[in-house]
């Protein structure tokens, strides 16, 4: 490593034991706190005061919850920002949930929102950033968990929202305008310290169908109504029998729920609603599986002369990780950690829209694994503390190295990233022309 690069490190860590208290106290605050996306109005309040007790005003919307905030060196340079996103699941069998909404951070995005501000604090008040030019933004980003679906198409459909996800809602407002790279963190599992470089993450597409039938009364008039709970069975059933048609090397995943399944049990259903994703590991593969689903939909309707409504909405695209910059992290890694303690991630069937926002800026995440349990279940938990230090480390280094040497490393790696979409507003035009609303047969 360069000299000055190692005397930054330094810096930063003396810097982050004084910062360690309060990055620890905020994770447990937006832990015992939990909020689902576009819903994180107490987070978002407990974090730009946060940022008001050490002298930053962030940029905020009046209608979504998100923030950025800004520290810019004066100087000509990369813009690198710190990501963290905001938005809990919903796990009611999760002890530390809120018992009236179900939101829990079993995905642990408490951490991330509370490291990314000790990074970005540890950078302001090191003052490291002297020694660089560019940028360094902070960002807290809604609803990266696809969920309540129906309800955020309401919110769509009333003008409030754009987007089922908090980065293309972003994106649609501006909040990435002139950023250069994009890093985060996420709670890994394990609990060994390692750090594990994000691999290919699945795309989907979200459905929501409703099937209208006609009521009448369950026992002395069935053969007057048309089921639609019958419908959905069959087409659910259809939908299972096409899962052989679906290759294994594509990683599809097709998974839905009945979110309406009748209204009182004496009368045949005459509406039921079905919520899916449809996920695989290239748009064409996923755009194929939608379309798959759909004849399902229709045949269960057709089978029964009622009719299914079906809404098309986009969610993630795939994430494609850049080798330029994840090479960048896995030398980040080492400086923090010694060597052989960074793992590459694989292909994980799972989604995230960083994918999204990667097709148009080049974005990072790694995984620190200092958790316990399983991935959005109850027993998901910090099973070490150290995830505070060793993550905000991590983001603060990872952004010095960027900025270091004017910039050198973030334009090799902003030349090496070929992206689908040329901008924001190339992005929110494709993702658009795929929202459809038909009603089959």
């Amino acid at each position: 490593m360069e000299e000055l690069y190692k005397k930054t490190l330094d810096r930063l860590k003396a810097e982050l034991k004084k910062q360690l208290p309060e990055i620890e106290a905020n994770g447990d605050w937006l832990w015992h706190h939990p909020e689902a996306g576009f819903k994180e109005t107490e987070t978002q309040k407990y974090c730009l005061e946060v940022l008001k007790n050490h002298g930053f005003e962030a940029c905020t919307w009046p209608d979504v919850t998100g923030f950025t905030c800004t520290y810019d060196t004066g100087r000509p340079g990369p813009c690198v920002m710190i990501m963290g996103e905001m938005d809990s699941l919903i796990c009611y069998s999760h002890p530390d949930c809120n018992p009236e909404t179900g939101a829990a951070h079993a995905c642990g995005h408490s951490i991330q929102v509370a490291t990314a501000m000790g990074a970005f604090i540890t950078l302001t008040e090191s003052g490291v950033l002297e020694n660089f030019g560019g940028k360094v933004m902070l960002a807290g980003v809604p609803a990266e968990e696809c969920l309540e679906i129906e309800w955020r198409t309401r919110e769509i459909q009333k003008g409030r929202l754009h987007y089922l996800c908090g980065k293309a809602e972003l994106l649609y407002r501006g909040a990435f305008d002139g950023v250069d790279i994009v890093i985060s963190m996420h709670a890994g599992l394990g609990n060994d310290g390692t750090i594990t470089i994000l691999g290919s993450h699945n795309g989907f597409i979200s459905k929501n169908v409703t099937f209208q039938g006609r009521s009448a009364h369950a026992a002395a008039d069935p053969e007057n109504g048309i089921n639609a709970l019958y419908m959905a069975n069959t087409a659910l059933t259809a939908l299972n029998s096409l899962r052989e048609t679906f290759k294994d090397s594509d990683t599809v995943r097709v998974h839905p729920i009945i979110t309406k399944g009748g209204t009182v049990v004496n009368a045949i259903p005459e509406e039921v609603c079905v919520e899916c994703l449809c996920r695989a590991g290239k748009t064409e593969t996923v755009l194929d599986v939608s379309k798959k689903f759909d004849q399902a939909m229709g045949a269960g309707a057709y089978a029964f002369g009622g009719k299914a409504l079906v809404r098309t909405q986009p969610g993630y695209l795939p994430y494609r990780p850049l080798p330029e910059l994840d090479q960048a992290a896995v030398q980040t890694a080492d400086d923090i950690l010694g060597k052989g303690r960074v793992n590459k991630g694989g292909h994980n069937c799972g989604s995230t829209d960083l994918g999204d926002l990667n097709e148009v800026i080049p974005g990072i995440q790694v995984f620190v694994n200092y958790m316990y349990g399983d991935h959005h279940g109850a027993d998901y938990r910090i099973a070490d503390r150290k995830i505070y230090e060793t993550a905000s480390l991590f983001l603060a280094a990872m952004a010095c190295r960027l900025l270091d040497d004017g910039g050198a490393l973030a334009k090799k790696v902003k030349a090496a990233h070929k992206p689908l979409f040329a901008s924001a507003e190339d992005y929110c035009a494709y993702v658009k022309s795929l929202e459809t609303e038909q009603i089959l047969p």
